[in-house]
């Protein structure tokens, strides 16, 4: 006979907490399978977990010779071949599954396929659903028959009275013979939502709206303009069998980051801040090259445990304190995680950067630390020429041919002492043509280019060369005496930024207005006499007037794109979709 105790349970619920201060509940679950990555793969697959993070060890150094012999009470010979960490849900700090694969000479395995139910140390994990028949019919037809060993233990699930309402419940048998518990409850399923792999989330309400629908000032991408620059990026790098490493301190925005990975074929984004990096990697960006040096411990810790969210993470280098400490920050954890090092060469831009004979130096020592704990690892050298932005087209082809000679010269006495330069990243949007050329990168970073704005379109060439304007900022006229000598747009350089190379914006259709200032929330515009014999002047039957939204090209989107907190993106000047950028979590 069962006895349910309701009320002790209710007076045990209101009596004031005596444990431990501060806790925040159960943070994971760990459990020994005899396979973890088949642990890992049965249940990404079918419980679409994530993977948070892995390990994986050799047989050397042994459970003895790292001391855990006597910390955890395991055999000296033993070592921990595979950890895997799944988070299984969307609170930040629960929902984790903690896989560990063991090899031991004295390890207790189960004499059937699993611990009985009733076996000291026996343990299974349980996931809650919204609606337990769609599951059982949806484990039987596409579960059981690919996943060898997996059956249901009681079918048709059982009802059982919990916590004030029913509580449905089944279990499954895993390939490893472990039991996992599937439950579905009557009242609580409707105070959640399904984990965010199966959730179908609600389109943005603006999308399919015109842009004249949209808030000024906002921050808009033509995509159609936004595919060509990526198509002539991507055909011209990729052709030459270069890495495009996506730039994106501009817009700050990983979902528009995503869109030129996938379309332009290269692999990585470009950051340069600490923050930024985690803000994308966050969002799912798992190849970050950290193109600057930081030099705070608490910078350097942050980048080690970056690390080790990642695919790949790799920085700049230039000084050998600042090796030497993210060597330490990497080193401080038990689980070292590599991060791979650049070292940054000064190629004339007379910014960031050491000189050849220091660049020498500092890869014999990187490579030093990668043989000696693996905590770097080098990975090739990296200069940057953003001293020829918008130089004249000859001259720059000149300069780029100069920075790549160091760059070259590096490489060539960096290998005589057998030391492999795998990568030698470079370049920008305003000179990827002629790095194209010289043949000596193997990356390129860019992304200008692809969004691209008068900078690049104008005064680095690039409309030249096929590329499109893209960038657009979006105002609308708030303001106009009567006698029509000037009009008054709500979008300053708060919302379009300034930078001298790349001046004051312009209009995209109103030829009939001429930006001729930006204070901090409003654009002063001079409406210009309508002129037949001016080219300038494309619409004489332009009437400007108060509620006019006008789109504005900005001068440079490096001066802009942080600046704004979500991108509109746009085919025809109807809104196809909306990305959120972290500049709100960045600055």
């Amino acid at each position: 006979m069962e006895i349910d105790t309701p009320l002790l349970n209710h007076n045990r619920l209101k009596t004031k907490g005596t444990g431990i201060p501060t806790n925040m509940g159960l943070d994971h679950l760990g459990i020994v399978v005899p396979n973890a990555q088949q642990a890992a793969d049965f249940l990404m697959e079918v419980f679409d977990a994530e993977l948070d993070w892995e390990i994986k060890r050799e047989p050397n150094p042994t459970a003895g010779e790292r001391g855990w012999s006597s910390i955890f009470g395991v055999h000296p010979d033993s070592y921990l071949a595979h950890v895997i960490m799944l988070k299984c849900g969307e609170n930040p700090l629960t929902q984790y599954v903690e896989i560990f694969e063991w090899n031991s000479p004295d390890q207790n395995k189960p004499l059937g396929a699993w611990h009985k139910m009733s076996d000291i140390g026996n343990s299974y994990i349980s996931f809650t659903v919204k609606d337990i028949n769609k599951v059982v019919a949806h484990i039987k037809e596409n579960v059981i028959p690919k996943w060898q060993g997996t059956r249901f233990i009681q079918d048709p699930p059982m009802d059982f009275p919990l916590r004030g309402e029913v509580c449905t419940s089944t279990f499954l048998v895993s390939p490893w013979g472990m039991w996992i518990e599937l439950t579905c409850w009557s009242q609580s399923k409707n105070l959640g939502q399904v984990i965010k792999a199966q959730r179908q989330d609600e389109p943005h309400h603006l999308i399919g709206c015109s842009i004249d629908t949209l808030p000024t000032p906002s921050f808009l991408i033509d995509l159609d303009n936004l595919d060509h620059n990526i198509k002539q990026m991507r055909s011209r790098i990729g052709s030459a069998g270069i890495n495009w490493l996506v730039t994106c301190k501009a817009h700050k925005c990983p979902d528009l980051a995503k869109y030129i990975l996938e379309r332009g074929g290269g692999q990585g984004v470009l950051l340069l801040t600490v923050t930024e990096a985690e803000q994308f990697a966050a969002a799912g960006i798992n190849d970050i090259y950290l193109a600057n040096e930081v030099a705070c411990f608490d910078e350097l810790k942050r980048i080690s445990l970056l690390a080790k969210k990642i695919k790949r993470l790799r920085v700049a280098v230039d000084n050998e304190v600042y090796l030497e400490e993210l060597a330490a920050a990497v080193k401080q954890w038990e689980i070292t995680t590599p991060i791979e090092v650049l070292v940054e060469l000064n190629v004339n831009h007379n910014r960031c950067g050491v000189d050849i004979d220091e660049a020498l130096k500092l890869a014999k020592r990187v490579r030093q630390i990668e043989l000696e704990s693996k905590a770097l690892i080098f990975a090739g050298i990296t200069g940057y020429e953003g001293h020829i932005a918008i130089l004249p087209p000859e001259e720059k082809k000149h300069q780029t041919i100069l920075s790549h000679g160091i760059l070259e010269e590096a490489k060539k006495r960096i290998e005589e002492i057998g030391i492999d330069v795998k990568i030698i990243s470079g370049g920008g949007s305003c000179n990827y043509i002629d790095c194209i050329e010289t043949g000596i990168l193997t990356e390129i970073q860019a992304g200008g280019g692809a969004i691209c704005d008068i900078l690049y379109f104008e005064k680095a060439n690039l409309k030249e060369h096929g590329h499109k304007i893209s960038s657009f900022v979006l105002t609308q006229i708030i303001s106009m005496p009567k006698d029509k000598s000037r009009a008054i747009g709500n979008a300053g350089f708060k919302a379009l930024g300034w930078h001298p190379f790349g001046g004051l914006p312009k209009t995209r259709d109103k030829k009939t207005l001429k930006i001729i200032g930006l204070s901090a929330e409003h654009t002063k515009f001079e409406i210009l006499p309508s002129n037949a014999n001016d080219e300038n002047v494309s619409n004489l039957n332009d009437s400007i007037k108060r509620g006019d939204k006008i789109m504005l090209i900005p001068g440079y989107t490096d001066a802009m794109g942080f600046l704004h907190r979500r991108i509109y993106g746009i085919r025809g000047d109807v809104v196809e979709t909306v990305w959120d950028t972290v500049s709100e979590k960045t600055w």
